[in-house]
């Protein structure tokens, strides 16, 4: 008799137990299939990074020489933010590009408006750094200083973002591919940018069709050179 009392008081004390157990089994199906769908999803977008350069016509304009940029977001004039890639090839393999790409005191001989790059610090076992860098894109602005995280897979991959400093958000990566032969790398690279404040939208134009291309210039000759020559 007692049992069947609080039996029949557990419910009327929690009538909505049942409902209850039915929300929190749905939200846990939703987190699973989240958990699972982020699973899936970031393999096929690391492999969507590599796949553009893929592309046997953009295969064909490395193969000449073009330095291939492509805008992955449109700009918007009243807020010039968005997304750039472009690729490179480079006739040496990944670890010699590598040393050049991550050596702050080289970048500044071959990166436009880049006045100033050094290592903050870093993991013990290099597979980070933080990196501050000043920027002048123009005489009449002032300079831009941004610290940024780099996450390292030597010699291939290198992924980065902001940290702190002036621009609002950046955050990108680079990947280094060996042809098939081994005699050279496509170096691809692809960034999304947003200051956070007005920019002209000439000075947008302008480093998309001229500073982006010249700094993967600048690290193919760079790369290239003999030894012993700057």
């Amino acid at each position: 008799m007692n049992a069947r009392r609080c039996a029949e008081h557990s419910r009327v004390a929690h009538p909505r137990a049942p409902g209850l157990k039915r929300t929190m089994r749905h939200r846990s199906l939703k987190l699973t299939a989240l958990v699972l769908g982020l699973g899936l999803l970031l393999p096929l977008a690391a492999a969507a990074e590599a796949a553009w350069t893929a592309a046997p016509e953009v295969q064909r304009r490395l193969k000449t020489g073009e330095i291939v940029i492509e805008p992955t977001t449109a700009v918007d004039p009243q807020s010039p933010r968005g997304g750039v890639r472009a690729a490179v090839l480079i006739r040496a393999r990944p670890e010699a590009i590598w040393r050049v790409m991550t050596d702050c005191a080289q970048a500044t001989l071959f990166v436009p408006g880049l006045k100033r790059c050094r290592r903050l610090g870093g993991a013990a076992d290099g597979r980070w750094d933080d990196i501050e860098q000043e920027m002048r894109y123009a005489w009449y602005l002032p300079s831009v200083v941004t610290v940024f995280r780099a996450d390292y897979e030597r010699p291939h991959r290198i992924d980065f973002h902001r940290i702190r400093g002036d621009l609002k958000q950046e955050e990108g990566t680079w990947l280094l591919s060996a042809t098939a032969d081994g005699a050279a790398t496509v170096v691809a690279y692809e960034m999304y940018i947003d200051p956070g404040f007005w920019v002209p939208l000439f000075l947008v134009n302008r480093s998309l069709r001229k500073d982006l291309p010249a700094a993967l210039a600048g690290l193919r000759q760079r790369v290239e050179a003999p030894a012993g020559k700057p």
